[in-house]
């Protein structure tokens, strides 16, 4: 089964944050929106996104949103679920949702220290940065899993 590990950062200067990216892994970004950026890579298997702090968020440089697992098909999503909800953790599940301008399957586990982890397959390309969902800042709530499906 063919997996990439995914770390989500908030990032206070994202045109920064994606030159130094570059230069770390010696390739160019993957996508770049105003927003958002990520690097995909097969080697070393990581997908890396950068979201750009919202200036009115006071958080600090560097905040990690979440971390997570991109896999490669629902069946393989499914299995991670299930493994994960036999061993007694509790999950929570988004279809089609659109986040990080990628349209996804998921589902998330909080671990004891509440460190968000995403299970996903990406089924295609998005055309903004989250859904917009009723009561809930788009830019805030992006992959945020809490303000977005509980």
């Amino acid at each position: 089964m063919s997996t990439k590990i995914h770390v989500s950062l908030e990032v206070s200067d994202l045109r920064e944050s994606v030159t130094f990216y570059e230069r770390l892994f010696s390739r160019k970004v993957s996508k770049l929106k105003e927003d958002y950026a990520n690097f995909r890579m097969d080697e070393p298997g990581l997908h890396l996104a950068l979201v750009k702090a919202p200036v009115s968020s006071g958080l600090r440089k560097g905040r990690i949103q979440h971390f997570g697992l991109e896999l490669n098909s629902d069946e393989a999503l499914n299995q991670w679920k299930e493994s994960v909800e036999s061993n007694g953790l509790k999950t929570r599940t988004q279809t089609g949702v659109t986040c990080c301008y990628a349209t996804a399957n998921k589902f998330w586990v909080l671990d004891p220290d509440g460190y968000d982890w995403e299970f996903w397959v990406r089924l295609g390309e998005g055309s903004q940065l989250a859904e917009a969902l009723p009561d809930v800042n788009q830019k805030e709530m992006c992959c945020m899993p809490e303000a977005a499906c509980c």
